[in-house]
């Protein structure tokens, strides 16, 4: 299935904490987190830009960081995409 338009700068918690399946579909929500556990480039949190953190919106919308939709979508299965797509579409 095609990702959603716009997802692709979403990350993975941020799909698991605000797309309305999280609570009858726990297996979809904890595999999710482990995308973000398993990024070894992730999106780098707001801040002051030390620490890691970076002042910019583009540093935060880079598609390379791999906690990004574009790196996970196809590893989950039809149903869950389709299941997040749904929930996208609606918000």
């Amino acid at each position: 299935m095609k990702m959603p338009a716009g997802l692709e700068y979403m990350t993975a918690d941020t799909v698991a904490e605000t797309v309305p399946y999280a609570d009858v579909n726990n297996h979809l929500y904890n595999k999710l987190w482990g995308f973000l556990k398993d990024a070894k480039n992730p999106t780098p949190l707001g801040g002051d830009g030390s620490n890691g953190t970076v002042e910019t919106p583009d540093g935060r919308l880079d598609l390379a960081n791999d906690d990004k939709a574009g790196h996970w979508w196809h590893k989950l299965t039809e149903s869950e995409q389709k299941n997040i797509a749904r929930a996208w579409e609606s918000t």
